[in-house]
């Protein structure tokens, strides 16, 4: 049974063509009861960006058209809600995304949605 289940996931993760750069922020308190929040290292990760798009209303004549964006990355990665995140695909160009909210998790990895940082 294991054995199944360690090809099932490097079958998921043999499809990971793109990478990731996470970057984490770390919770520092204050002797005066403040949270302050720090840039650290990141994490650099191979990934899978998937975008569809979906109508989402129409606008007199023509639908307008919304891009839904997808991370699926490693189950032993962990990206928090809001945290920055650089794509570079497969073909060289790099996208910025913000995790738009907490990851799905799944047997053998993990989605988040996203949303363009120049968009927010």
């Amino acid at each position: 049974m294991k054995r199944e289940f360690e090809r099932a996931k490097k079958a998921v993760e043999s499809l990971f063509w793109d990478t990731c750069y996470v970057e984490i922020f770390s919770e520092e308190g204050t002797d005066w009861g403040e949270t302050l929040h720090q840039k650290g290292e990141g994490d650099y990760f191979p990934c899978r960006l998937t975008e569809k798009a979906v109508a989402s209303g129409e606008n007199g004549l023509l639908a307008e058209m919304e891009k839904v964006v997808i991370l699926l990355y490693p189950a032993e990665k962990e990206i928090k809600a809001g945290s920055a995140i650089r794509v570079k695909k497969e073909n060289g160009e790099e996208r910025s995304y913000f995790a738009a909210g907490d990851s799905q998790i799944f047997l053998t990895h993990k989605a988040v949605g996203l949303r363009r940082r120049d968009a927010v």
